[in-house]
């Protein structure tokens, strides 16, 4: 990657009734980037990765869940979930959208 890159989330953002919409905007070996949108009581579930996460919540509340621990998040909140942690997850409460950030 060279250079300056800008991108607008606003226009990628997607939500569906039947599960989470994950859409990959940017991917490079050492940076995955991705906005995320949840309808009230939708569930990413719990997964390992291999890179440091960075959540960061532009819309919505709910809970990010990193090995059983719960963190309340909403607008302006953002969590980071190192790859030691064996677990991962996202429970939304209202309508979220967020932007994911895998690292390393």
């Amino acid at each position: 990657m060279n250079g300056v890159l800008l991108h607008q989330l606003k226009g990628i953002v997607r939500f569906d009734g039947a599960g989470p919409v994950k859409t990959v905007f940017l991917e490079s070996e050492t940076l995955k980037a991705q906005v995320m949108g949840l309808e009230a009581g939708q569930l990413i579930p719990p997964c390992a990765m291999t890179r440091d996460v960075v959540f960061v919540i532009l819309e919505g509340e709910g809970e990010v869940v990193a090995d059983g621990d719960r963190f309340p998040v909403r607008p302006f909140s953002w969590v980071l979930v190192p790859k030691e942690m064996p677990t991962r997850s996202i429970e939304a409460s209202t309508r979220m959208t967020i932007l994911a950030m895998q690292t390393g």
